[in-house]
Protein backbone atom coordinates (compact mmCIF):
# COMPACT_ATOMS: atom_id res chain seq x y z
CA UNK A 1 0.00 0.00 0.00
CA UNK A 2 1.30 3.45 -0.92
CA UNK A 3 1.43 6.02 1.88
CA UNK A 4 -0.13 9.39 1.01
CA UNK A 5 2.07 12.11 2.55
CA UNK A 6 0.02 15.04 1.27
CA UNK A 7 -1.59 17.12 4.00
CA UNK A 8 -5.28 18.11 4.09
CA UNK A 9 -4.58 21.61 2.82
CA UNK A 10 -2.79 20.29 -0.27
CA UNK A 11 -5.40 17.59 -0.92
CA UNK A 12 -8.22 20.17 -0.57
CA UNK A 13 -6.59 22.41 -3.18
CA UNK A 14 -6.13 19.42 -5.52
CA UNK A 15 -9.81 18.49 -5.20
CA UNK A 16 -10.84 22.04 -6.00
CA UNK A 17 -8.53 22.15 -9.01
CA UNK A 18 -10.07 18.92 -10.36
CA UNK A 19 -13.55 20.43 -10.34
CA UNK A 20 -12.78 23.90 -11.76
CA UNK A 21 -14.28 22.95 -15.13
CA UNK A 22 -17.54 21.62 -13.65
CA UNK A 23 -20.77 23.07 -12.31
CA UNK A 24 -20.00 23.25 -8.57
CA UNK A 25 -23.67 23.36 -7.54
CA UNK A 26 -24.46 20.09 -9.36
CA UNK A 27 -21.34 18.45 -7.96
CA UNK A 28 -22.24 19.65 -4.43
CA UNK A 29 -25.66 18.04 -4.80
CA UNK A 30 -23.99 14.73 -5.72
CA UNK A 31 -21.54 15.03 -2.83
CA UNK A 32 -24.41 15.78 -0.42
CA UNK A 33 -25.95 12.45 -1.49
CA UNK A 34 -22.65 10.71 -0.71
CA UNK A 35 -21.44 10.31 -4.30
CA UNK A 36 -17.69 10.90 -4.16
CA UNK A 37 -16.31 9.20 -7.26
CA UNK A 38 -14.02 7.29 -4.89
CA UNK A 39 -14.77 3.55 -5.14
CA UNK A 40 -13.37 2.93 -1.63
CA UNK A 41 -15.97 5.25 -0.08
CA UNK A 42 -13.29 7.00 1.99
CA UNK A 43 -14.94 9.54 4.32
CA UNK A 44 -11.95 11.91 4.10
CA UNK A 45 -12.17 11.96 0.31
CA UNK A 46 -15.88 12.80 0.37
CA UNK A 47 -15.37 15.48 3.04
CA UNK A 48 -12.51 17.05 1.06
CA UNK A 49 -14.60 16.96 -2.12
CA UNK A 50 -17.57 18.65 -0.43
CA UNK A 51 -15.37 21.27 1.24
CA UNK A 52 -13.46 22.01 -1.98
CA UNK A 53 -16.65 22.29 -4.00
CA UNK A 54 -18.18 24.51 -1.31
CA UNK A 55 -15.21 26.88 -1.53
CA UNK A 56 -15.33 26.83 -5.35
CA UNK A 57 -19.09 27.47 -5.31
CA UNK A 58 -18.67 30.31 -2.81
CA UNK A 59 -16.01 31.93 -4.97
CA UNK A 60 -18.09 31.66 -8.17
CA UNK A 61 -21.12 33.14 -6.39
CA UNK A 62 -19.02 35.95 -4.89
CA UNK A 63 -20.17 34.79 -1.46
CA UNK A 64 -19.34 36.61 1.73
CA UNK A 65 -19.48 33.37 3.69
CA UNK A 66 -20.40 29.68 3.52
CA UNK A 67 -21.21 27.73 6.69
CA UNK A 68 -21.73 24.16 7.78
CA UNK A 69 -23.70 23.91 10.99
CA UNK A 70 -24.04 20.62 12.89
CA UNK A 71 -26.39 20.38 15.86
CA UNK A 72 -26.03 17.92 18.74
CA UNK A 73 -29.27 16.31 17.54
CA UNK A 74 -27.61 15.38 14.24
CA UNK A 75 -29.09 18.06 11.99
CA UNK A 76 -26.76 19.59 9.39
CA UNK A 77 -27.26 22.80 7.44
CA UNK A 78 -25.14 24.18 4.61
CA UNK A 79 -25.73 27.87 4.01
CA UNK A 80 -24.38 30.44 1.59
CA UNK A 81 -24.39 34.16 2.25
CA UNK A 82 -24.06 35.93 -1.09
CA UNK A 83 -26.71 38.19 -2.61
CA UNK A 84 -28.93 37.01 0.22
CA UNK A 85 -28.68 33.99 2.50
CA UNK A 86 -29.85 30.60 1.27
CA UNK A 87 -29.30 26.91 1.93
CA UNK A 88 -28.08 24.10 -0.29
CA UNK A 89 -28.26 20.35 0.29
CA UNK A 90 -26.08 19.55 3.32
CA UNK A 91 -23.71 16.60 3.69
CA UNK A 92 -24.46 13.77 6.11
CA UNK A 93 -23.61 14.20 9.79
CA UNK A 94 -20.54 11.96 9.40
CA UNK A 95 -19.25 13.98 6.44
CA UNK A 96 -20.00 17.28 8.23
CA UNK A 97 -18.00 16.06 11.25
CA UNK A 98 -15.05 15.19 8.98
CA UNK A 99 -15.28 18.56 7.19
CA UNK A 100 -15.10 20.37 10.53
CA UNK A 101 -12.22 18.16 11.70
CA UNK A 102 -10.32 18.75 8.45
CA UNK A 103 -10.86 22.52 8.73
CA UNK A 104 -9.54 22.43 12.28
CA UNK A 105 -6.56 20.29 11.20
CA UNK A 106 -5.66 22.77 8.44
CA UNK A 107 -5.75 25.73 10.86
CA UNK A 108 -4.50 23.86 13.97
CA UNK A 109 -7.35 25.40 15.99
CA UNK A 110 -8.65 23.29 18.85
CA UNK A 111 -10.33 26.03 20.90
CA UNK A 112 -14.12 26.19 20.94
CA UNK A 113 -14.07 29.52 19.14
CA UNK A 114 -11.49 30.93 16.75
CA UNK A 115 -10.59 31.99 13.25
CA UNK A 116 -7.48 31.73 11.13
CA UNK A 117 -6.50 32.98 7.66
CA UNK A 118 -6.00 30.30 5.00
CA UNK A 119 -4.34 30.94 1.66
CA UNK A 120 -6.12 28.74 -0.87
CA UNK A 121 -4.30 28.11 -4.15
CA UNK A 122 -6.34 27.69 -7.32
CA UNK A 123 -4.18 26.98 -10.38
CA UNK A 124 -2.11 30.14 -10.93
CA UNK A 125 -4.02 32.26 -8.42
CA UNK A 126 -5.14 32.15 -4.80
CA UNK A 127 -7.97 33.13 -2.49
CA UNK A 128 -7.26 34.52 0.96
CA UNK A 129 -9.97 32.88 3.06
CA UNK A 130 -10.70 32.88 6.77
CA UNK A 131 -11.74 29.64 8.49
CA UNK A 132 -13.92 30.38 11.51
CA UNK A 133 -15.12 27.92 14.16
CA UNK A 134 -17.74 28.24 16.90
CA UNK A 135 -18.40 25.18 19.08
CA UNK A 136 -21.23 25.47 21.61
CA UNK A 137 -23.25 23.07 23.77
CA UNK A 138 -25.90 22.69 21.06
CA UNK A 139 -23.49 22.06 18.15
CA UNK A 140 -20.77 23.55 16.00
CA UNK A 141 -20.52 26.00 13.12
CA UNK A 142 -17.65 26.04 10.63
CA UNK A 143 -17.69 29.10 8.38
CA UNK A 144 -15.44 30.13 5.52
CA UNK A 145 -15.28 33.87 4.95
CA UNK A 146 -14.37 35.09 1.47
CA UNK A 147 -12.55 38.25 0.44
CA UNK A 148 -14.43 40.84 -1.60
CA UNK A 149 -14.13 39.78 -5.23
Amino acid sequence: MIKDDRNYHQRLQEFSDCYLETDPKKELEKAARGISGDPSGDLDELALKFLGLGIFYGATEKAKKISIERSKEGKVQFSVESRGKYQLSPPSVQVADRIISIGRAITHLDEAKGKEPVSFGLRNDRLDLTFQFDRKKNGEVFSILFPKL
